[in-house]
C-alpha cells in the first residue's frame, strides 16, 4: 500500500486533489490541520500540553482554545511559535503513524495520502514513499484566491512573503502535480500516478 505526502502553496488546490484522491482512487487522506485541530480540543493531548506552556490566558470563555489570541501571540515571536509547534506537531506525527499502520494492517484502502502545508513536517513524520508536489503558477494562485476566499492583493502579498520558496518545494518532491489548468488534467495525472 502506496503512502503519500502531498503539499502545495495556499490557493495549489491541494483539497480538490485531496477530493479526487478520496472519490475517484479509493484513497484514505489524512489533513494534519484537521488532526492538529481535533488534538487541540479540550481534553486532548496536545490542549493539556498548550495550556502547560502557555498558561489558561490562551482559552475562551467555554474553556477552549483562542485561535485567535494564540495566533496573535505567536506572530512574528519565532520562540513562541516553535514552542507551540513543540506542542503540537509531535502529537499530530504520533497520530498519522498509529493510524497509517492500522489502514496498512487492516487493507481498508489502496493508498494513503498524507497533506502537510511543509514538505520537512511530510519528511518527520517517516511514513511516505513518495512526495507530491501541487504546483500552480503564482499569477493563477492569485486568481484563485481572490475569486474562493476574496483576499485582498495585501492580503496575498503578505501570504506569499510567509511562504518558503516554491523550489524548497519541488526539489523536496519526486512527483509535481501540474494544477495550472484543470480538474480534468489533475485527474488524468492522479489516474498514472495511482497506477504505478
Amino acid at each position: 500500500m502506496k503512502v503519500v505526502g502531498i503539499t502545495g502553496g495556499v490557493g495549489s488546490g491541494k483539497s480538490e486533489v485531496l477530493r479526487l484522491l478520496e472519490e475517484k482512487f479509493e484513497c484514505k487522506v489524512i489533513r494534519t490541520d484537521d488532526v492538529a485541530r481535533d488534538l487541540c480540543e479540550p481534553g486532548q493531548v496536545s490542549y493539556r500540553r498548550i495550556v502547560d506552556a502557555f498558561g489558561t490566558g490562551v482559552l475562551d470563555a467555554e474553556g477552549r482554545l483562542d485561535r485567535p489570541k494564540m495566533a496573535a501571540m505567536v506572530f512574528g515571536d519565532n520562540e513562541k511559535l516553535q514552542l507551540l509547534n513543540q506542542c503540537t506537531h509531535p502529537d499530530v506525527y504520533a497520530w498519522v503513524r498509529e493510524h497509517v499502520r492500522e489502514w496498512k494492517t487492516d487493507g481498508s484502502c489502496r493508498m494513503i495520502a498524507v497533506e502537510a502545508a511543509l514538505m520537512e513536517e511530510l519528511k518527520m513524520m517517516g511514513v511516505c514513499d513518495s512526495y507530491w508536489f501541487i504546483y500552480v503558477k503564482p499569477e493563477i494562485r492569485r486568481e484563485r484566491l481572490r475569486i474562493s476566499r476574496g483576499y485582498s492583493e495585501e492580503k496575498m502579498d503578505a501570504v506569499f512573503a510567509s511562504q518558503l520558496d516554491e523550489s524548497v518545494f519541488i526539489n523536496g518532491c519526486d512527483v509535481l502535480i501540474d494544477n495550472n489548468s484543470d480538474l480534468e488534467s489533475v485527474e488524468k495525472q492522479l489516474k498514472s500516478l495511482c497506477k504505478s
